[in-house]
């Protein structure tokens, strides 16, 4: 079980340091990677998911620390090892890190998808989908 957490450390390490390079490099500009698909950028958010509850920084922070004290006792509790919870909590650490002390989350990965750009999100952001996947492939497997 201790191994699982070190996946959710590295979550957090590899989100955190790409944050602060795309803080330094980025801030205020557009990096085309793939052109009219793939860019990377440093936009604020202080919102979550699709900038949703905007502003409203410290429900966020409490939702995200009541999300991980639940995630942690039903990891503890349940004994489940499935590397999807362990992704989520990374997630929602890395995320949680940007809202304590920046009051806000760094966001950088854009992609526009047949002329619709798509919100853009961040490395945490995407190990809480893939957690999310993966604990809903979980639980349909049993």
């Amino acid at each position: 079980m201790k191994k699982m957490y070190i996946i959710s450390i590295l979550v957090i390490i590899v989100d955190r340091i790409a944050k602060i390079l795309v803080e330094n490099l980025l801030d205020g500009k557009v990096l085309n990677v793939i052109k009219n698909f793939f860019y990377l950028t440093c936009v604020r958010n202080e919102g979550a998911a699709f900038s949703i509850l905007e502003s409203k920084v410290m429900l966020l922070i409490i939702l995200s620390i009541l999300a991980l004290i639940f995630l942690i006792y039903y990891v503890t509790k349940k004994d489940k090892n499935g590397i999807g919870y362990f992704f989520l909590i990374g997630g929602i650490v890395g995320n949680l890190i940007d809202r304590i002390f920046l009051g806000y989350v760094i966001d950088f990965i854009g992609f526009n998808i047949f002329k619709y750009s798509f919100p853009i999100f961040n490395i945490a952001d995407i190990f809480i989908v893939l957690g999310a996947i993966f604990v809903i492939f979980e639980k349909e497997k049993k």
